[in-house]
């Protein structure tokens, strides 16, 4: 899901959660969208379909309040 469709999700209301979390090897932190019915879907960039990967924990923070999120969790 790319940032705007998330952000649209968020705006509808039927966004439940976000998820922060260490990517693979620690190489940087991914955001997992989880909505009300359930589907849980990684944000990716416009260019690839692979996950969107942020060097730091404060730029992943900074782009879930871009899509319009004040609260999510984050896994260590």
């Amino acid at each position: 899901m790319q940032e705007r469709d998330a952000r649209l999700l968020s705006e509808s209301g039927e966004l439940d959660k976000i998820i922060i979390r260490q990517a693979e090897e620690n190489v940087g932190w991914t955001i997992k969208l989880v909505s009300k019915s359930g589907s849980e879907q990684m944000l990716h960039s416009k260019r690839s379909k692979s996950p969107r990967i942020f060097k730091t924990s404060d730029a992943s923070l900074r782009c879930c309040q871009r899509i319009g999120i004040n609260e999510a969790n984050v896994l260590l």
